[in-house]
Parts: structure tokens; sequence; C-alpha cells
């Protein structure tokens, strides 16, 4: 089974993941990456932040090389995801296509 590696671009700092995780496929690997960005997110809702929003997960093979990058707006409920991109400040977030 591949190796994959989720490593946190948090502004301009890069959060390795040194251990990453086996798993069957990219998209199980874009599935756990997206549960982890959920989890943080709503951990953020509860301490009252909003500075992981322009943050987001890359996910990587053994080699380092990119394999996808999921912002975290990605991990927003769709109504929420919408209502966000509505907002003319927020066209930065608008990454879902």
């Amino acid at each position: 089974m591949p190796r994959f590696y989720r490593h946190m671009q948090h502004g301009d700092q890069l959060i390795e993941d040194p251990e990453g995780i086996e798993l069957p496929d990219l998209d199980a690997a874009r599935a756990d990456a997206l549960r982890g960005v959920r989890d943080l997110l709503s951990e953020a809702i509860r301490k009252g932040t909003d500075d992981l929003l322009e943050d987001a997960v890359i996910i990587t093979d053994g080699s380092r090389r990119e394999l996808m990058r999921i912002p975290f707006s990605e991990g927003l409920p769709s109504r929420l995801y919408e209502a966000l991109i509505a907002l003319p400040s927020s066209s930065k977030f608008n990454t879902r296509d």
C-alpha cells in the first residue's frame, strides 16, 4: 500500500508530516486529509479563531512530490462555503470550480 504524507501549509510555514500514512490510493488520502481539516476547523470555531481558512494540506508521496493541495476552505460544508465565497472580500477562497 502506498504511503502518503500530509503536510500543512500555514501562512509561510510548512508543518511537515514525518511519518505519513499508508492508504489504498490518493482518493483515500484526500478523504483522510479532509477529515483532519474538518477537525482543525471545528476546533478553531470552538476557540473563536479564523486564521486557518487560508491554510492548506499538501499531500505528497515518499519522494516529496506534491500530489494534491487541499485548501482548508474545502473542508467547510457546501452551504457555508458558498456563503463565504459570496462575500466580496472572500474571493480568494474560491478554489472549487
